[in-house]
């Protein structure tokens, strides 16, 4: 039964990375029409922001579950609610950067940051994880996938880029 839920949180973390891809191609998509880095994350944070009271809703009528207390919202540390905005710079780094590398390359990029800051926080056990020591295996894998990064990346910048998507023209009619 462990192995079934184990291989479920593995599931659901390779759909929510592969949605990530999906992600940079709307943000880029995005960019093309509205012009505007600022404009862009407003219309995603708006976007996400109707979609989860949606879900919220619906969670409420199937799955109610308690709400904290005012109490647990003074206790929580002062820099807790501010994932979101934290995530806002990966969109607009997206917006802004993505079209110039590649979504491989943004991506696997990204990854490695992700990786070696997660390195260190798993090792002081940080922002509320359980410590996980900074071993060997766990170094060496660090340092296999920042040279796959580094492969990736270098690949990327030989390749000309040519957008399949243009935004309209004043005039012009597709």
């Amino acid at each position: 039964m462990v192995a079934i839920s184990l291989g479920l949180v593995f599931l659901f973390i390779l759909v929510s990375g592969g949605l990530r891809s999906i992600e940079v191609g709307c943000q880029n998509t995005q960019k093309i029409y509205v012009r505007n880095v600022w404009l862009c994350a407003v219309f995603s944070y708006a976007v996400a922001l109707a979609g989860f009271l949606i879900f919220l809703a619906v969670s409420r009528v199937v799955a109610p579950s308690a709400w904290p207390t005012l109490d647990d919202v003074r206790n929580m540390p002062w820099w807790a609610p501010f994932g979101g905005l934290i995530g806002g710079v990966a969109v607009v780094g997206m917006i802004t950067v993505a079209k110039y590398v590649g979504v491989a390359t943004f991506n696997a990029v990204v990854i490695v940051s992700e990786m070696l800051v997660a390195l260190v926080m798993d090792d002081l056990g940080l922002m509320g994880f359980a410590t996980r020591e900074l071993t060997a295996p766990r170094v060496v894998g660090a340092v296999l996938i920042t040279v796959a990064v580094y492969l990736m990346a270098s690949d990327s910048a030989k390749q000309e880029t040519t957008p399949l998507i243009t935004a309209p023209v004043e005039g012009i009619v597709r």
